[in-house]
């Protein structure tokens, strides 16, 4: 039983899908735990746990060359300044029903363990659509899951703060990339997670990705074989790209992960099953509350055909 297995067992178990209500302390932190856990993207922004259904976010900006030469025995005044801003995530309340009939309960294999796997089911789907509304998220859509939140892509469209970019007519994914990330304010091309490697990132849908990648190989049949043969993610001058599948062709983020903020409340993540025997079903709830936001709009570049 490999580490991903034992973890989701010990997340979500058929006692989580009891008698209904609200989860305990440590089936809370073991549900979340578990979404982290299947989702690599939801690891890799920031994600945060809220104690109440609000949370401010705050961040700070540090003015540049504020350097003197020290002056002996004399005064030396402040020549740097230090500015906070503040988000907010303000959590919205969502609900996942599912129907499943009593007769598959009766000729499922797994008998006694359904309800674990069930409950295993429902946390990755959970996992899978917060994702999406993440990036898809616009609460003036028609669509009943689309509305149900505003994503990063619409905060950062409808922010005057971050940096947009119209791409109508850019068919060269190396000039998209190029155009991208000459946006990008000078400062933040200095944030590094290590020497080489910059916290900045590009984020394209998987069509997009894969026509940069055939573009590699028109230029370099070695090293673009290797990639489309490897299915590693590839770079643009040494900027990392990240295929998300729920982007569409047309939009790119241009930002560090953790600039994405996710919070989920973890104090009100309920669960509920039902037994309707005069629908010959079970009835499956899952209650939650969360919220996105993007921490600083100044290091956010959106791409998007604006003509």
């Amino acid at each position: 039983m490999n580490n991903r297995t034992l973890l989701s067992k010990a997340a979500v178990d058929t006692s989580t899908l009891g008698t209904g209500g609200k989860m305990n302390a440590e089936q809370s932190t073991q549900f979340i735990t578990f979404m982290k856990d299947y989702s690599v993207f939801l690891r890799s922004v920031d994600f945060i746990t809220m104690q109440t259904t609000r949370r401010v976010l705050e961040y700070g900006d540090i003015s540049r060359r504020n350097m003197r030469k020290a002056k002996e025995n004399q005064d030396n005044p402040a020549t740097g300044s230090f500015s906070t801003k503040q988000r907010e995530l303000n959590a919205v309340g969502v609900i996942m029903p599912y129907d499943i009939t009593f007769q598959f309960m009766k000729e499922n294999i797994e008998k006694g363990n359904i309800n674990t796997t069930l409950a295993q089911l429902f946390a990755q789907q959970f996992a899978n659509d917060t994702i999406d509304l993440a990036f898809n998220g616009n609460e003036t859509s028609t669509d009943d899951f689309l509305n149900i939140n505003n994503g990063w892509v619409a905060i950062g469209e409808a922010d005057g703060g971050t940096h947009k970019i119209d791409n109508a007519g850019i068919t060269s994914k190396r000039e998209l990339f190029k155009t991208l990330l000459g946006a990008v304010p000078s400062k933040y091309f200095q944030m590094y997670q290590q020497e080489d490697k910059s916290l900045l990132k590009l984020l394209v849908s998987h069509n997009v990705n894969r026509e940069y990648k055939e573009e590699l190989t028109e230029r370099n049949t070695a090293l673009g074989d290797s990639l489309l043969i490897s299915g590693n993610h590839v770079a643009y001058d040494g900027f990392e790209i990240i295929p998300v599948g729920f982007l569409s062709d047309d939009v790119q983020m241009v930002t560090p992960l953790k600039n994405l903020a996710y919070g989920v409340y973890g104090g009100n993540i309920e669960t509920y099953h039902d037994v309707v025997p005069r629908k010959t079903r079970h009835e499956y709830t899952l209650l939650a509350d969360f919220d996105f936001e993007i921490h600083n709009p100044d290091v956010l570049v959106m791409g998007n055909k604006r003509t």
